[in-house]
C-alpha cells in the first residue's frame, strides 16, 4: 500500500489564533470554510478606532508634539460618532513619544524557523528577510525604542469593555509573540514591555514585561500555538470529527445562529438569547433581594440560622457570619483626636497643640503616623527593596465625606489634585437611565476578523 502524502497549508498564526483553537469546531468554521459571520458594527468600530489613533500617533510624531487635542478631536470625529465615543475615554491621558515611535501598524512576520521574513519597507535593512513564507504574523499598534537603553514598548490599543492584563495566562499570547517580533528584528533589544493601552477609559493601561533571556519559553510558547494549529489541519485531512468547546469565542460563531453546533442545548450559548439572559438577570436580582430580606427577618427574630442540607447529607446555611478584616491606621487616634510627637524631644500629645510647637522644649510636632514611620524605617535600611511601597495606596471612601464639607474645601481640592484616579471596570445590567441609546449597539470583546 503506498502512502499519498498531502501538503498541508496552514495559514499564519496571529494573534487571535489562540483565542478561534479553543474550539477546533469553530476556528475550522471560520478559517478553514471560511464560514465567519458578517462582521458588524462593533468590528467595525474597532477598525476606526486602530486607524484613528494610529494617524494621530503619527501626526504628533511628524509635528514633534507629545498631545494635539485639536487633532485627536478631528480624527476622532472622522471615524464617526460611536467610535469617537470611545475614544473620549483616552483623549486627555495618551501621550505620544514621538522621539522614539518607530511608526504605526507595522506588520511583522517571522517564518516557520523563527527568521523575519516580509519584512515591512519602513524597517528594510534591518534585519536579513528570510524570503520564506510567514507563519507568525502580526500588526504592531504604536511600537517605540530607545537605543539608549537598549529597550522597546508596544501599545497595543484595545477597545475592549472589560480590562485584563496581558500577563494572564489565558491571554498572553499576544504579548508574548509581539515581543518576540521584536527581539527577533531587533537583536539589540535587551527589554520589550508591552503595554494595552484601553481607549475607553482615562489612564487605564496594564504592562508585562520580557527580557532577552526570556527569549527560548517566548519561542516555545509560540511555537506550541501553532503545533496546536497545524494539528487541527492534520485532523481535518484525515477525517478525524473535531470537537466542539463553548467560552466566548461562541459569540462570533457561525453554527451559534442557526443553533448547529456540535455542542447543541449543551452549549450553554445556544440555550437563551442573551437578551433573554439579561431579563432573567432583571428577575433574579430583584427576587433575590426580596428572599434574601425574608431570610433577615426570619435570622434577626429568631436569633437562629436557616439551615438546609442536601441529599448527600452536606448542610447549607443562612446566618450571621464574623469575619475579621485588619486595617492599617495611618494615624494615631485618642480619645481627643490624634497623637502628636515633638521632633525635638520626643514627647507625645493626645491632641494637636494651638502653635505646632512642643510645650516642653519648643520645637515643631509632626502628627504620629505608625504604619508610615514603619515604612519610612525600612525603606531606609533595605533601599533596594523599596519600589513596591509605591503600590501602597489609601481608598478615598474613608475620608471622602469628612472632606466634603465647606471649611475643608481647600483640604478637598489639594487631596484631588494629588489623587491618582484607579479605573475599575465591572459586569453588571443596568438600570433604565443608564441604557444605552438603542441606534448603538453594544461593544463586545473583540478579536482580529479583519485578519483572517
Amino acid at each position: 500500500m503506498s502512502l499519498k502524502l498531502v501538503q498541508i497549508e496552514v495559514p499564519p498564526t496571529h494573534q487571535s489564533t489562540e483565542f478561534m483553537t479553543a474550539c477546533p469546531v469553530f476556528y475550522w468554521e471560520t478559517t478553514g470554510k471560511k464560514n465567519k459571520k458578517p462582521s458588524g458594527p462593533e468590528s467595525a468600530r474597532g477598525t476606526q478606532v486602530h486607524r484613528t489613533m494610529g494617524s494621530y500617533a503619527t501626526h504628533c510624531a511628524k509635528k514633534g508634539v507629545k498631545m494635539d487635542l485639536e487633532a485627536f478631536d478631528r480624527f476622532a470625529a472622522g471615524a464617526g460618532a460611536a467610535a469617537a465615543k470611545i475614544l473620549s475615554g483616552i483623549r486627555d491621558s495618551y501621550e505620544v513619544d514621538y522621539l522614539h515611535l518607530l511608526g504605526t501598524e507595522i506588520p511583522m512576520s517571522l517564518d516557520a524557523e523563527m527568521r523575519p521574513t516580509q519584512v515591512h519597507e519602513s524597517i528594510a535593512g534591518v534585519v536579513p528577510d528570510s524570503g520564506k513564507p510567514p507563519a507568525y504574523q502580526g500588526t504592531l499598534d504604536a511600537p517605540y525604542l530607545f537605543e539608549d537603553e537598549k529597550a522597546a514598548l508596544i501599545d497595543d490599543f484595545k477597545t475592549h469593555a472589560r480590562p485584563y492584563d496581558p500577563a494572564d495566562e489565558d491571554k498572553s499570547l499576544q504579548g508574548k509573540m509581539y515581543s518576540l517580533f521584536i527581539f527577533l528584528h531587533f537583536p539589540w533589544v535587551q527589554i520589550v514591555r508591552f503595554r494595552l493601552v484601553f481607549v475607553r477609559y482615562k489612564n487605564l493601561v496594564r504592562v508585562v514585561e520580557y527580557t532577552r533571556d526570556d527569549l527560548p519559553r517566548l519561542m516555545e510558547a509560540v511555537k506550541a500555538q501553532r503545533d496546536l494549529q497545524i494539528s487541527i489541519h492534520k485532523d481535518v485531512a484525515q477525517g478525524k470529527a473535531l470537537e466542539a468547546y463553548s467560552g466566548t469565542q461562541c459569540i462570533y460563531c457561525p453554527l451559534l445562529s442557526d443553533r448547529s453546533c456540535p455542542l447543541g442545548k449543551l452549549n450553554e450559548h445556544s440555550q437563551m438569547s442573551y437578551e433573554d439572559r439579561v431579563r432573567w438577570d432583571l428577575f433574579h436580582t430583584a427576587f433575590s433581594k426580596v428572599n434574601k430580606k425574608v431570610l433577615r427577618e426570619r435570622v434577626v427574630g429568631t436569633g437562629h440560622a436557616v439551615v438546609v442540607k442536601d441529599y448527600n447529607g452536606k448542610a447549607y446555611s443562612f446566618g450571621q457570619e464574623a469575619k475579621e478584616s485588619r486595617t492599617l491606621p495611618l494615624f494615631k487616634k485618642t480619645a481627643e483626636g490624634i497623637a502628636f510627637r515633638c521632633m525635638g524631644c520626643g514627647a507625645e500629645s493626645p491632641r494637636a497643640v494651638q502653635d505646632g510647637r512642643c510645650p516642653k522644649c519648643g520645637a515643631g510636632m509632626t502628627p504620629v503616623m505608625p504604619i508610615v514611620s514603619l515604612f519610612e524605617d525600612y525603606a531606609n535600611g533595605n533601599p533596594d527593596d523599596s519600589a513596591w511601597m509605591g503600590n501602597a495606596l489609601i481608598s478615598s471612601s474613608s475620608v471622602s465625606q469628612p472632606l466634603s464639607t465647606k471649611k475643608r474645601a481647600f483640604l478637598d481640592q489639594s487631596v484631588e489634585d494629588t489623587s491618582v484616579a484607579v479605573t475599575k471596570v465591572s459586569m453588571r445590567t443596568s438600570r433604565p437611565l443608564d441604557m444605552v441609546p438603542e441606534d448603538e449597539e453594544p461593544e463586545g470583546d473583540e478579536w482580529d476578523a479583519e485578519e483572517f
